[in-house]
């Protein structure tokens, strides 16, 4: 047997981090984990799927073939982006896979699996009464996996909602970054005014789908947010310390002490 390591926030592409090392994406992991001994070839190389035949089986084949749950079908059938489409779908963790198995088959186990995972923590209920969908509790808990720690989850979650309740938009620089081929913390005016199905800065409400795998810990915070007034939130030193509040001035003035600090230094 493979195994794949997915990790919390792993996206489906891989990600080129400014200032950093790339990132392998779930499909990459996916075809790293098929490799076997071809004892045949010389030298005994391994024989790999390449990515591009597991990107091909998640674009092509109907998502109930792949084990989409039904609270996402509607979604990832009318997905902007075919190639990103099965984003979400597959939760962190570790996964067991054969490594014989078909490309489809493989992608159907994992997303089976998570599934089930997912729907443990009580998500469909959970989403019912939040007043969301499984599928946007599902990608606000992307977005909480990606903006916040995990001491902070459930205020995040607090302000996701609130800002959907108000309404105002969300503004996430992760929501901005999720379409970029480079990508860190800072974003430019330029990114944040470029109107894509996730950038939160030119569209009102939640992305279009996930930018990311949740973990269970941020789907919890989603279904069982914090109670509080918080409206706006920002990481003001490298120790990844997050203060919220509910009025502009003051959040201004924690910007101002995170530029202080480095955090929202861009490396470009």
């Amino acid at each position: 047997m493979g195994f794949i390591d997915v990790k919390p926030g792993a996206r489906l592409l891989d990600t080129v981090v400014v200032g950093g090392d790339p990132e392998k994406g779930i499909y990459t992991l996916i075809a790293e984990a098929t490799c076997t001994r071809d004892l045949d070839a010389p030298d005994n190389d391994p024989t790999c799927r390449h990515p591009n035949e597991i990107v091909d089986a998640a674009v092509q084949v109907d998502p109930a073939a792949l084990g989409v749950p039904e609270w996402a079908i509607n979604e990832v059938q009318a997905a902007p982006d075919p190639v990103r489409r099965l984003e979400g779908l597959i939760s962190p963790g570790v996964h067991n896979i054969d490594p014989s198995a078909e490309p489809v088959e493989i992608l159907r186990q994992l997303i089976v699996s998570s599934t089930a995972s997912y729907d443990s923590t009580g998500l469909v209920p959970a989403s019912e009464q939040i007043g969301l969908t499984p599928y946007q509790v599902v990608t606000a808990a992307s977005l909480v996996e990606k903006e916040g720690t995990l001491e902070d989850f459930d205020k995040v979650a607090r302000v996701i909602l609130n800002r959907l309740d108000a309404p105002m938009q969300l503004q996430f620089d992760s929501t901005v970054n999720y379409a970029l081929a480079d990508q860190e913390i800072a974003t430019t005016d330029a990114d944040r005014g470029a109107r894509t199905p996730w950038n939160t800065y030119a569209m009102d409400g939640l992305p279009y789908g996930p930018i990311g795998s949740p973990g269970l810990d941020a789907l919890r915070a989603m279904e069982n947010p914090a109670e509080g007034p918080w409206l706006y939130f920002v990481t003001v030193d490298m120790n990844g310390t997050t203060v919220f509040t509910d009025n502009y001035p003051e959040h201004e003035q924690n910007q101002s002490l995170a530029i202080a600090n480095g955090v929202l230094a861009s490396g470009r």
